[in-house]
This record gives structure tokens, sequence and C-alpha cells, in this order.
């Protein structure tokens, strides 16, 4: 986690040592090959941005002094995780922040398993905390998932796809598990107050969030994101700033930008592909984008009474679309 998002995530550094220790756990207690994934993937955490918000909005719909559990946050978090590791296989990737993929170390089988293991650990947990609208919001969120996952690969190399089924794509593989992670957090708080607003910030913030993510696959620092760039592009993934350039640019520049990428583009010709993309607006266009998601989601808590967990999340929005991994 970088400096500066330490910083804002201040006001609930105990409850993510909290919840660093819980997932730790939910992890670790099993030897063998499991064992030793798990301490695979406990060494490179990520940035932890559905706990921290689950961590926040929580706080703020809290009504009394009884700690809220992070079993909600790790619930998700593992399911994140477990989409990360079939992601990989799916994706034939090579590496997962900085460190080589599950796939590449024990191999997919084993990786697509122990994705189905965290799976199912995060259903126990679910269960065990007896709240049947977090089971659902949850739950609900887990379908979407594997929803935007098919969607996603349904329009690989479709290059008619629009920007409106993108958003559905991300929608579903992402924001749906930032929905869910602010709306169980103020479900468990033991007020629900909040929670439709709170599930629909979620949502704003994740399409945010994950437009910013395929920026970086473009014009982001490898060093940083812990991948290289132009792999979404390898792979067919059409994101927004490809889109908008295709409809703009010329039908012979067009045509050539096609032909790069219809099998996959070249090293050779990724800066040309970058070049058309700068051209024709895609990535000013992406990152306007954005910020509009995180504009929207910050509308959505505008009327919730001031302090420091709220301005720490307002914060945390800001961070989606600033990062460089």
């Amino acid at each position: 986690m970088d400096n500066s998002l330490q910083q804002t995530l201040s006001p609930i550094a105990d409850g993510l040592k909290d919840f660093e220790r819980a997932f730790a756990a939910a992890l670790g207690d099993h030897a063998g090959l499991i064992g030793a994934m798990a301490s695979h993937v406990l060494s490179s955490p990520g940035k932890r941005i559905r706990p921290a918000m689950y961590l926040l909005t929580s706080a703020i719909a809290r009504v009394d002094d009884r700690p809220v559990p992070v079993d909600g946050a790790v619930a998700i978090e593992l399911i994140h995780t477990a989409t990360l590791l079939h992601d990989d296989v799916n994706d034939g990737a090579e590496q997962r922040r900085g460190r080589p993929a599950v796939n590449r170390v024990w191999g997919n089988l084993p990786a697509v398993l122990m994705g189905d293991h965290l799976f199912a650990k995060a259903f126990r947990i679910m269960v065990r905390l007896g709240n049947p609208r977090v089971l659902n919001a949850i739950s609900h969120a887990t379908e979407r998932v594997a929803v935007g996952e098919l969607l996603q690969v349904q329009e690989i190399r479709n290059f008619q796809l629009r920007e409106s089924g993108y958003l559905r794509i991300i929608g579903d593989k992402t924001a749906s598990l930032f929905a869910a992670a602010c709306e169980s957090g103020s479900l468990l708080s033991g007020s629900d107050r909040w929670a439709v607003q709170f599930r629909s910030f979620g949502e704003s913030v994740g399409l945010g969030f994950q437009i910013a993510d395929d920026l970086l696959d473009y014009k982001g620092d490898e060093a940083l994101t812990g991948k290289p760039v132009g792999n979404d592009l390898r792979e067919g993934k059409i994101t927004l700033p490809l889109i908008f350039a295709l409809q703009r640019g010329t039908a012979i520049e067009r045509d050539r930008i096609l032909d790069h990428l219809s099998n996959g583009h070249a090293e050779g010709s990724f800066a040309e592909v970058v070049g058309f993309v700068e051209r024709y607006g895609g990535f000013a266009y992406a990152r306007q984008r954005a910020e509009d998601c995180c504009a929207t989601a910050l509308e959505h808590i505008k009327d919730i009474d001031d302090s420091v967990h709220k301005r720490a999340l307002e914060a945390l929005v800001t961070h989606t679309i600033s990062r460089q991994s």
C-alpha cells in the first residue's frame, strides 16, 4: 500500500489490521499445496480497496459502539481473490502484482481449484454471519461477477462493442463487489439507513476504478502495475479508450488498427495503437468518464453528515481514478 493511500485510510488503520489477521487466518488453516498457494497469495496483498470501503461505510453507518465484524470484508476479499485466480488461468497470465501468477507456479488446475476453495470459504463465512440481507448482497454480486466474466469472453475481439456493452461488463465483473462491500458494511453496522445509497455509491466507484485500470493497460508503468502494458489488447479485450477512438478514426486508420489487433497486436504495433487512441481522444474521454463515475458516487453520499470517516471515503474515491497502479 503506497504512503498516500495509507494516509487516506488512517482512520481505519486498526480495522485494516484486524482484517489482515482475519484474512490470513481464513487462508492459512491448511498445509501442503493449499498452504503454499495461500502463502503466495498473501505475499502480494494488493490495495485492499474493497475492505477499506466496507470498514469506512460501516463506521459511518454505525449507531452504537458495538464493533462491526470484519468477516464481511473477509468474505468479499476471498471472492475477489478467487476471481483473480480464475482470471489468470483464463488469460494465461504470467504475473499478478509483480509476482508469478499462481497458475504459472502450480499450473492451471490447482489455480482453478484454489479459486473454488476460496469461494467456498467465503460462503461459509457469510452463512456464519447470519444476516440474510448481507448473504443476498454478496451472493448476488458473486453471480454478477461470473456473468461479467462470461460477457467479457463473449466479446473478445468484438471491435463493434459499444460503450453500453463495455459498461455492462465492468459493472458486473468489477463494480458489483464494490457495491456489495459498501452495502454489507452498512448492513452489518447495526443500521440499514444508508444501505441503498452506499450500494449505489460503491457501484459508481467500481465503474470509475475499472475505467482507470483499463487506462493503465495503455500507459501504466509495469514496475508499479506489476503487469506488462498492452496485456488486455493482446488478449483481445476491448476497453473504453479503444471503443471511443474506433468510432472516430478514419476508415483507413481504423482498418489498419483492426488489422494489428485482429490476432493480438505485435510488440512493434503497440505504439501505433496507442498513438491512434491518443489522436482520437480515447484516453481523454476515458479519464473523463472515470471522473464522471466518481462524481456520481460522491453525489450518493453528499447528504451524509461530515465525519473523519466520510472524508476518508471521499479521498478514497479520488485515489481510485488518480492511482498509477
